[in-house]
């Protein structure tokens, strides 16, 4: 797969912060494709890249079967162990940290049998290693995930289709952790849970502390928990961060076709660090026949995506093919990484969406004084050309990211108004259809 990325011209490195400023997800690229781009994704304003899955899989190209493990003592697939290293080293010198994504609830489906697995195939496990009904060699399926009984037992113990599930045994998390143990010994800055809620809390807290005493504290880790009749992200989120398929279904509703965007902001699980997203691998219809609550239009998913890059809360996370696709979403990894470094300098950069637009196809959010962000996911060009902002902590001249064009927000008779949009003889707003605006704060003097 050839790189993923959208040039933009931009100063300055990523801000590598315990938490990330916005994820690149390198999506089932291989190491030396993503260590062609890393430093621009970096320029971009992108502090962290997540890789697939590293440890030797089922055999073929389909991006699934890297997520069904074989043996994770090897590193094959995407590039061998030194071409990670070198990956890492690479990206380290360009000031982007690199998250690992790890299988460890199961292992692959070789056999491709009803529920029946040579578990031999599958270096240094044992019978006893696995959930299964039977008490030799070919193991077999114990059991079918029921996701609405009102228990989590088959959501732990049963297997994920034909997916051999794994019992944590000493043998098991002995194999695992030398394989977490590998990963950061060749520089891995955090890791990504697969398949979390599959896994008891208690295994996964010992995983993430097993981490941060190897690392010192240093790795980024979260859990991808999509919630289900019996699973809530609170099962989990109070281990690590965990994936936030509220806010993705809440977005889903308000930017598709009849949604109507003045039900923003949307719900969200209550965790100021969750890992946000338009859309990811497991939400496209292109990539899986049972994606899980996908788009019928993928653009409407850029437009998501643009407003998580906008908000102050949540981790983002991008997928590769929207940074190419989308124009504005890369404008949006930077926007998102000047308001981080000006809430750090003590500025006021609180998200607030403002009533002063009454339309269900146009949304405007502020970030305190510092920036605003403004989406219209209509087809034709919003336009309006009075917009009071007397209520909002918006004034001075600001500027667009993407289009390099300046409004003014100016007091006139004790209220404030858009006096200036791209020039000085119009006032109040325009923005395209099905587009997303980006604008910083900048000194008056520079407004054009």
């Amino acid at each position: 797969m050839s790189a993923v990325f959208a040039s933009c011209n931009f100063s300055g490195n990523a801000i590598a912060t315990e938490q990330p400023t916005a994820i690149f997800h390198a999506f089932n690229q291989n190491y030396r494709d993503v260590e062609a781009f890393v430093c621009q994704l970096s320029n971009q304003g992108y502090s962290h890249v997540q890789l697939s899955p590293a440890q030797k899989s089922k055999p073929g190209s389909e991006w699934w079967k890297r997520y069904q493990p074989i043996d994770l003592s090897v590193i094959e697939g995407l590039g061998s162990e030194a071409e990670l290293k070198q990956l890492i080293n690479t990206a380290h010198q360009c000031n982007v940290k690199v998250i690992a994504d790890v299988v460890l609830n199961h292992m692959a489906d070789l056999d491709e049998q009803d529920g029946i697995e040579d578990i031999s195939k599958f270096p240094n496990l044992m019978t006893n290693d696995f959930n299964t009904s039977s008490n030799s060699n070919p193991i077999q399926k114990s059991c079918d995930i029921d996701y609405a009984d009102g228990n989590r037992n088959s959501e732990i113990n049963c297997w994920l289709g034909g997916l051999p599930d794994l019992k944590f045994t000493e043998n098991v998390k002995q194999i695992q952790k030398a394989y977490l143990k590998k990963l950061l010994d060749l520089g891995i800055d955090g890791f990504r849970f697969d398949a979390a809620k599959h896994m008891t809390a208690d295994v996964l807290k010992e995983y993430i502390d097993y981490i941060n005493q190897e690392s010192q504290g240093r790795a980024w880790n979260y859990l991808e928990v999509i919630q289900d009749g019996d699973t809530r992200a609170e099962d989990y989120n109070q281990i690590a961060p965990v994936t936030d398929f509220i806010l993705y279904n809440s977005l889903k509703r308000a930017f598709t076709l009849g949604g109507d965007l003045r039900s923003l902001p949307a719900a969200a699980v209550n965790d100021l660090r969750s890992v946000t997203f338009g859309q990811n691998h497991d939400t496209i219809r292109a990539l899986n026949e049972k994606a899980i609550n996908p788009y019928d239009d993928i653009t409407d998913s850029y437009l998501a995506t643009a407003y998580v890059l906008a908000r102050q809360d949540g981790t983002p996370l991008v997928f590769n093919e929207d940074n190419l696709n989308s124009p504005y979403i890369p404008f949006g990894v930077r926007f998102r990484q000047i308001m981080q470094q000006r809430g750090q300098e003590g500025k006021n950069v609180v998200e607030n969406i403002l009533r002063v637009i009454d339309s269900p196809i146009v949304v405007l959010m502020e970030r305190g004084a510092e920036g605003f962000f403004v989406a219209n996911k209509g087809i034709s060009q919003f336009d309006i050309p009075t917009l009071d902002l007397t209520l909002s902590n918006l004034e001075g001249c600001y500027r667009e990211l993407r289009n390099n064009f300046t409004v003014a927000i100016e007091r006139q008779n004790d209220k404030k108004y858009v006096t200036r949009w791209g020039t000085r003889d119009r006032g109040g707003i325009e923005i395209q259809g099905r587009d997303a605006l980006y604008f910083i704060r900048i000194p008056f003097d520079q407004c054009d």
